[in-house]
């Protein structure tokens, strides 16, 4: 019987993100409906509907109804996320075995020590229960009684809850980036060898930076929903907007601040090669052996001026183009957003 690679033992052995990210967001949606129904909701909410627009209410039943569903949508999708960052970090391990020199027992050893720390797990839950339940008040209209279970509607209950939990799971995503980013980094001092000609070895770094940077960005973009479709985020909508280039270019860049320190001292060191060697042959010159070696300092002068030229970052063109798309995302979501506001305001005008 074959042996499997264990690249596809690893796919095999751990559960789907998005199987995952569907299943949560599948029962929390069932559970929500069934909920509604429960307390007799459904007539309030076509009450409303003839009373009003869909979009840009200041309170109400369907503002608290959107809400809760992006919600429900954010509890599914940042376990599913935080899953994907450490699967997609061991799955770049595996790809990096070439150019690590192990065998498949050193990479799956390396590969599981890929893990998140309890205590730093304990750190970020605390500080996003903090911003869970500080978020409320910078979304007006603030309730007079904002943490009284008694005055919470139907609706109300379900983003109460749910808002300091996917607070708290932003902030593990958030975490996972850093931590396994880091671990990257120092994966990268265990490289072979760097070859300055030939960088793509080193592009399942880049593919991990990527990674992180849509896996953040898909927050970010369900998050906007509420700023774009709802009145009262205006302050949170500023905040996640300029947070949001910093985050996902960090998430990006992050794993490869190793590689980039390897290739610079490659760099560097065969810059220093190439040095000497041009000075030999500058005094091989002077003393009048110059047959043979004129060119031989050509050669040299050209590599030192190609070395030079290699990136200190294995980030190719295509790869930033990616990353300006991937920027684009949340643009795009709320755009369409937007849009289908202002088609539904002018359905029911």
């Amino acid at each position: 019987m074959p042996v499997m690679p264990a690249i596809r033992r690893i796919r095999l052995s751990e559960i789907s993100p998005i199987k995952l990210g569907l299943a949560i967001s599948g029962v929390l949606l069932v559970i929500f409906l069934g909920w509604e129904t429960a307390h007799g909701r459904w007539p309030a909410f076509r009450e409303a509907m003839r009373s009003d627009a869909l979009y840009r209410q200041p309170g109400g039943i369907l503002r608290d109804f959107r809400i809760s569903i992006v919600h429900i949508l954010l509890a599914g999708y940042l376990p599913a996320a935080l899953l994907a960052v450490v699967q997609s970090a061991r799955r770049t391990v595996y790809e990096l075995q070439s150019a690590l020199d192990c065998s498949p027992r050193e990479c799956s050893d390396l590969a599981s020590s890929i893990r998140l720390s309890p205590a730093g797990l304990a750190v970020a839950g605390i500080l996003g229960l903090l911003i869970g339940f500080g978020t409320p008040y910078l979304t007006p209209p603030v309730p007079e009684h904002l943490w009284s279970p008694s005055s919470w509607s139907p609706e109300v209950a379900w983003h109460r809850i749910l808002g300091p939990i996917a607070a708290i799971l932003a902030m593990f995503l958030l975490y996972a980036v850093v931590s396994v980013s880091a671990r990257m980094s120092r994966i990268s001092a265990g490289l072979s060898t760097v070859d300055l000609l030939d960088l793509r070895a080193l592009q399942p770094f880049t593919r991990q930076g990527l990674t992180n940077a849509l896996l953040v960005l898909g927050w970010v973009t369900i998050s906007g929903l509420m700023v774009v479709t709802e009145s009262g985020f205006g302050l949170l909508g500023l905040l996640l907007g300029m947070a949001t280039l910093f985050i996902a270019g960090a998430a990006f860049l992050l794993p490869l601040r190793g590689v980039h320190s390897r290739v610079r001292q490659a760099k560097d060191d065969e810059l220093a090669w190439l040095n000497g060697q041009i000075l030999e042959q500058r005094k091989t010159l002077r003393q009048g052996s110059i047959e043979g070696r004129r060119g031989s300092l050509a050669d040299l002068l050209t590599y030192r001026d190609l070395v030079r030229e290699v990136p200190d970052w294995p980030i190719g063109t295509s790869s930033y183009a990616r990353f300006v798309l991937y920027l684009l995302i949340p643009v795009l979501s709320w755009a369409a957003a937007a849009l289908v506001e202002r088609v539904v305001n002018a359905l029911i005008s």
